[in-house]
């Protein structure tokens, strides 16, 4: 028995099924394997001006997003919808050589130029590529963390 008395149950203890509510014994959900890759990209700013591009660092990714630092401040606030390019042929991939991926930025620290966010793939080639940078990087032997690895199912 222990000392510290138990607060809080389980979803499934509580009878309430999948965990999906107020918060309130929600089921805890590992986080996907993050990867370090300390690839060079390129951050479109702004959708109509094709000049606010700033240079960026790709410090991790994973399936269920990334982590970028900055060259220079830029300004960003959390819930911005940018565009990211990742140039492939430092991962190995000759063809295409450029991928190009929509994100959603969800924090960005100003004081270390720092910015995170989850990916807006549009196509099942883009998710391709996305888990071809992660294979490379594997086989590299890049850093990782724990958690789950593989892709959520896409609908089709």
């Amino acid at each position: 028995m222990s000392l510290i008395p138990r607060l809080w149950k389980s979803a499934d203890e509580q009878g309430q099924g999948d965990g999906v509510g107020n918060g309130e014994g929600a089921s805890i959900v590992k986080r996907a394997k993050r990867i370090e890759s300390h690839a060079l990209v390129d951050v479109k700013m702004n959708s109509w001006n094709p000049f606010a591009v700033s240079s960026a660092v790709l410090l991790d990714l994973s399936w269920q997003g990334f982590k970028i630092e900055f060259v220079n401040p830029a300004k960003i606030k959390p819930g911005a919808r940018l565009t990211m390019w990742v140039p492939l042929a430092s991962f190995g991939i000759l063809a295409p050589a450029k991928l190009k991926l929509k994100i959603q930025v969800k924090w960005y620290d100003a004081r270390m130029l720092r910015a995170g966010g989850i990916f807006e793939p549009e196509s099942h080639e883009q998710d391709y590529l996305i888990q071809k940078i992660i294979d490379v990087l594997t086989l590299r032997g890049a850093p990782e963390d724990a958690g789950q690895f593989k892709a959520p199912p896409r609908a089709s």
